[in-house]
């Protein structure tokens, strides 16, 4: 799984048709470059490789390539950036844009603020350029997020500090309880079960880290009826005890 630069700066967005007159001469890039072929192809030289790019394709290159291009026409999103002198990112050259809708919400929003430049869009358009990369890297490889298995995902994390049944939720949701946890398991690789007890037990080391609360107020907070079962599932999943963990993180550096 790649790491996601904690600082990337983009400082070149467009959104784009270009038509037969449209071209890149050959040149040395010094920054990373992303294009999104949203329709038609365009032809590429990539460090003296022909390459052709179809549509629903992104292009990575990284800082130093030597590219020209070519069109017979094309829609397109341009992103140039660069990160920090000791960072870097390793994505594939060119690799499949698999949800299309995210991704355009995306180039929308950013596209709104980048044309306007009002105070402090700099700020804003990296903070959407950041989704972009973390869509990317952690994101885009997989199949479009399923609607249903979303709202379990959103209920859970709003109400886990309530009773949380499979039946309740597929009938929130308007599933049969079976299905319901079948959809979630082979969208998510986990259990709703699972999924419930990661999200508890992550909250419950945010309470405890706090000292603010004792374990059994923690337990009772995140959902959990029984401090033992509580203590057993934080310790299997965190590999410490609630006390220790709390008491550890109350010592000084």
């Amino acid at each position: 799984m790649e790491k996601l630069p904690h600082a990337p700066r983009l400082y070149y967005f467009v959104r784009k048709e270009c038509d037969p007159s449209w071209k890149i001469e050959e040149q040395r890039i010094p920054f990373y470059d992303l294009l999104f072929l949203l329709k038609g192809s365009a032809d590429y030289v990539i460090n003296g490789e022909p390459l052709t790019l179809v549509e629903g394709q992104i292009l990575f290159l990284q800082p130093g390539s030597i590219r020209s291009a070519t069109t017979k026409g094309m829609s397109c999103v341009s992103l140039d950036f660069i990160l920090e002198r000791e960072e870097s990112l390793d994505l594939p050259r060119v690799f499949p844009l698999v949800d299309r809708e995210e991704f355009g919400k995306l180039f929308r929003e950013l596209d709104f603020e980048w044309l306007q430049k009002r105070p402090g869009y700099e700020l804003k358009c990296g903070a959407l350029f950041s989704l972009v990369l973390h869509r990317l890297l952690f994101e885009n490889r997989e199949a479009p997020r399923n609607a249903h298995v979303e709202l379990i995902k959103r209920y859970v994390l709003e109400h886990y500090g309530e009773k949380i049944t499979i039946g309740g939720l597929a009938k929130r949701i308007g599933l049969h309880p079976a299905y319901c946890g079948t959809l979630f398991r082979r969208h998510e690789g986990v259990s709703i079960s699972e999924f419930l007890s990661h999200v508890r037990i992550n909250k419950a080391a945010s309470l405890l880290e706090t000292g603010e609360y004792t374990v059994g107020e923690v337990s009772e907070k995140t959902g959990f009826s029984d401090i033992f079962y509580f203590s057993n599932t934080f310790k299997r999943q965190t590999g410490y005890s609630p006390t220790y963990y709390r008491n550890r993180a109350l010592l000084p550096e």
